[in-house]
C-alpha cells in the first residue's frame, strides 16, 4: 500500500517516476562491502520497502547478513505488519523506523477528512488503523536498541497531535518494558 503523503516530494521521484537505472541486490552488497567500516547500521527505505515480496525481501536481506554483521534497519509506515514479524521471526531484521502520521488510536470515521489530507487514501472503514496500531506496537514489542517511531510536523495538526502520539508510545514502552524513542520530524516543504 502506498500513501500519498501531503506535500510529499519524494513521491513523485520513488513511486510516479520510472527509473531506467537503479540498484540491484548485488550493487547493495558491493556498497556494504566496501564501505563497512564507515556505517554503523544497514537502513532499507525508500518509498514503501516492504511493500516488495516477501521471497524477494527474504532474499535480499539474507544476502546482507553474509555480508555484514551490522544492524539491519527498516524504515516503514507499518502496513506490512506480516512482513515485519516475519522478517524480524526469521532473524533478518533487527529493528524498524516506523513512521505514526497521525494518532491512530484516537482516529474514528469522523475523521476520514483528516486521513486523506495526511496520507492520501480515502477510506471507508477503521481497519487501516488497527494494522497500523499493531505495526507499531509490534515495533515496540519486539525492539532491541534500534527502532524508532517518528511523525512528521504537518502544519495543519496540532501539537496535541504530537503529544498524544508521544503519550501512546510511553504507554507501549511501559506495557513492553522498553524505551522506543519518540520523535516529531519537522516538515519540509518541497523547493520550488
Amino acid at each position: 500500500m502506498f500513501f500519498s503523503l501531503f506535500h510529499c516530494f519524494n513521491f513523485k521521484e520513488l513511486i510516479e517516476k520510472k527509473h531506467d537505472d537503479y540498484y540491484l541486490i548485488d550493487d547493495v552488497i558491493k556498497y556494504v562491502i566496501r564501505q563497512k567500516d564507515l556505517f554503523e547500521y544497514v537502513v532499507f527505505s525508500g518509498g514503501e520497502f516492504l511493500n516488495a515480496a516477501i521471497d524477494d525481501l527474504r532474499s535480499d536481506l539474507k544476502q546482507v547478513r553474509k555480508v555484514s554483521d551490522k544492524p539491519i534497519i527498516i524504515y516503514t509506515n507499518g502496513t506490512n505488519h506480516e512482513k515485519m514479524k516475519t522478517l524480524f521471526e526469521e532473524g533478518l531484521v533487527d529493528g524498524f523506523h516506523i513512521d505514526m502520521k497521525l494518532p491512530y488510536h484516537l482516529l474514528n470515521e469522523d475523521d476520514f477528512d483528516l486521513v486523506r489530507l495526511t496520507i492520501g487514501l480515502r477510506l471507508d472503514n477503521l481497519n487501516l488503523f488497527t494494522r497500523l496500531l499493531q505495526a507499531i506496537s509490534y515495533a515496540v514489542e519486539t525492539d532491541c536498541g534500534y527502532s524508532k517511531v517518528r511523525s512528521v510536523r504537518y502544519p495543519f495538526l496540532s501539537d496535541s497531535a504530537f503529544e498524544e502520539n508521544r503519550a501512546y508510545i510511553a504507554s507501549l514502552n511501559a506495557k513492553f518494558n522498553k524505551a522506543v524513542p519518540y520523535e516529531v520530524n519537522d516538515f519540509i516543504y518541497e523547493e520550488e
